[in-house]
């Protein structure tokens, strides 16, 4: 658990590094569909209704999908370091990035849902498999996205 004093310093860190608009509702919303599918996972096994070897498959896809929470944050970040608070508004030379973060983010929030379906019996732990491959080709296709941006912008220089 952590302590307050670690929680403000880390909300002062995310307010330096996001903002507080775009960018940061982008990461936090990743995050949030991240934390969603570990709550589904721990109810799995705290219930025992899914057997120990399918329990892994979803604590492995989890492991996947939680590495891709630092490379969510960087596309973040240097989406706002290049574009500093602009509201709401999608700057234009980043809306394909901010779109394809969405896209993974609510790829990730299914993803979640196809776990819980899954605990209760109604879907298949390749479902959700196939949900979290989903999720990280999203998020590869925004660093490319991204990376031809970031090689624009040093051409352009």
């Amino acid at each position: 658990m952590v302590g307050p004093f670690a929680r403000r310093r880390q909300a002062k860190k995310d307010e330096k590094e996001l903002g507080s608009e775009l960018w940061r509702r982008s990461h936090d919303w990743f995050v949030r569909s991240l934390d969603r599918y570990w709550q589904v996972v721990r109810e799995a096994e705290s219930t025992g209704t899914v057997p120990r070897e399918e329990l892994n498959g979803l604590v492995n896809a989890g492991n996947v999908l939680t590495e891709l929470v630092p490379r969510v944050r960087q596309l973040c970040v240097e989406a706002h370091q290049r574009h500093p608070e602009t509201g709401l508004q999608i700057p234009g030379a980043y809306s394909d990035v901010h779109r394809i973060l969405s896209r993974a983010a609510n790829d990730l929030a299914t993803t979640a849902q196809a776990a819980a379906m899954f605990r209760l019996g109604q879907s298949s732990l390749q479902s959700v498999g196939r949900r979290a491959e989903k999720v990280v080709a999203a998020v590869q296709e925004a660093e490319e996205a991204a990376g031809g941006i970031a090689g624009a912008d040093h051409e352009a220089q």
